[in-house]
């Protein structure tokens, strides 16, 4: 997980700063050693600062909460994904962030991100918009087996 960030900071340069100054987290494993995510190990620098939900509570990052259901609905359990490589995933969050949300009065996560941010970060990030009625939440998106 911290060698996402690792890589995020590095895409994104001074543009990391602007959406990952904090965490939003639950309690898992993956997350105890928390250096690892507010320091740059390379600089030393505090990149980020980490905060943890109350156990139990997914009610505290509901949005995080239902993205993980888009991607489950592309990456069933139980699946392989050791093939998939980086444009894999940046084409199946093109697909998710090109999903109308309700809670957005039916705009998508990519046209609330481009309002909020720019173009410059999405295209650093590799995400492009996909028409709403070409998106695609299934397996097949990818060619899971």
């Amino acid at each position: 997980m911290a060698s996402t960030l690792d890589k995020l900071q590095q895409v994104l340069e001074d543009d990391y700063y602007k959406l990952f100054s904090l965490l939003l987290t639950d309690r898992g494993t993956e997350f105890e050693k928390y250096q690892l995510f507010e320091v740059n190990t390379e600089t030393g620098e505090i990149r980020t600062n980490i905060f943890y939900c109350d156990p139990q509570t997914p009610s505290q990052k509901p949005h995080v909460e239902n993205n993980h259901n888009y991607v489950r609905d592309i990456l069933p359990n139980g699946k392989s994904l050791k093939k998939l490589t980086q444009q894999d995933l940046d084409f199946m969050f093109s697909h998710i962030n090109s999903a109308p949300r309700k809670f957005l009065n039916e705009k998508t996560p990519y046209e609330a991100f481009k309002f909020l941010y720019g173009n410059e970060i999405l295209k650093k990030l590799n995400i492009q918009k996909i028409e709403k009625d070409m998106v695609m939440l299934q397996p097949y998106l990818l060619n899971i087996k």
